[in-house]
């Protein structure tokens, strides 16, 4: 079962939330995606009477009761993982409390203009149908170089599931979500699949070299 939490997750919620956790005999790990803090719970299915209060916790954002294989490795990459497991022992203590929480509320450092503009990439360091990912104030983006003067900014999380990131498919010239098919045009459209509306879009400048992002 995977647990999402929602997006300002404060350091109090965190604490309870890990409270409610510290007793349940399932293997725990913790990860990352789109600026959400997320659980993995293996082998606990989310009918479960003991997991309710952790369910109905709320701190707690969405639950995906039985995720594929495919899911669980986009979220627990290597870069995602937190190197955090939880056995049957109770509670985390100390720094090993901070550790996940530090790195959820962490920002990349931001470089805006007076105007306000994020920039995201050098132009030169994005090639003609590639994408890059970036963090903007704490969620994921594809920047996404369509040709040699038009690049586009979306949302990576796919609206269909909130712990499933798109990749830009260059042959299809599309975004495609492996986890259950979806597909988006350079808009943020839903082309096909399941997402039930399309991807938050940005407007973006390409100004002295380098490619900005700005606020909505």
């Amino acid at each position: 079962m995977l647990i999402v939490c929602k997006p300002d997750l404060t350091e109090a919620e965190f604490r309870r939330l890990e409270t409610k956790l510290g007793d349940l005999p399932y293997p725990l790990r913790w990860g990352r995606r789109s600026g959400r803090l997320v659980l993995l719970l293996e082998g606990a299915r989310g009918d479960q009477e003991d997991l309710r209060p952790v369910v109905e916790d709320p701190a707690v954002e969405h639950v995906l009761h039985s995720p594929s294989e495919r899911e669980i490795t986009r979220i627990f990459t290597r870069r995602d993982l937190l190197n955090l497991s939880l056995g049957t022992t109770g509670l985390l203590a100390g720094a090993a409390v901070l550790a996940p929480l530090g790195m959820y509320l962490a920002a990349p450092a931001s470089e805006r203009t007076s105007r306000g503009d994020l920039l995201v990439a050098a132009a030169d360091n994005i090639q003609v149908n590639s994408a890059r990912t970036k963090i903007i104030e704490g969620r994921e983006f594809l920047i996404v170089r369509r040709d040699a003067t038009h690049y586009h900014a979306l949302a990576a999380t796919c609206t269909h599931s909130e712990v499933c990131l798109v990749e830009w498919d260059p042959k299809r010239r599309q975004l495609v979500c492996p986890c259950h098919r979806g597909i988006f045009d350079l808009n943020g459209n839903v082309v096909a699949g399941p997402p039930p509306r399309p991807l938050e879009r940005r407007e973006v400048v390409v100004r002295d070299g380098g490619v900005y992002v700005r606020r909505p």
